[in-house]
């Protein structure tokens, strides 16, 4: 198995397990709610060339937010290493 399959399947492991942590009732989903509510107010106040615009925006913002992820549990796994290693 090589490091990219590694990754991958550490990150499909902590994204089933994050799931407690993200429950329906917490402040994080009443974010995503009041996120997703001023998303449409904006979407159905935009003509077609506005929403184009918005959507290249989102796309970009979702790949800058995976990057951001993927490095933080890089670096986790980084530091882990580094402290199970012996001196």
């Amino acid at each position: 198995m090589d490091m990219t399959n590694i990754f991958d399947s550490l990150m499909q492991v902590i994204d089933e397990h994050s799931f407690p942590y993200v429950s329906p009732k917490g402040e994080y989903q009443r974010e995503v709610h009041r996120a997703e509510q001023h998303l449409e107010w904006l979407e159905e106040h935009l003509n077609e060339e506005e929403k184009a615009h918005l959507e290249g925006f989102r796309n970009a913002e979702l790949s800058l937010s995976t990057m951001e992820c993927e490095a933080s549990i890089k670096i986790a796994l980084a530091v882990g290493i580094r402290f199970a290693l012996p001196s």
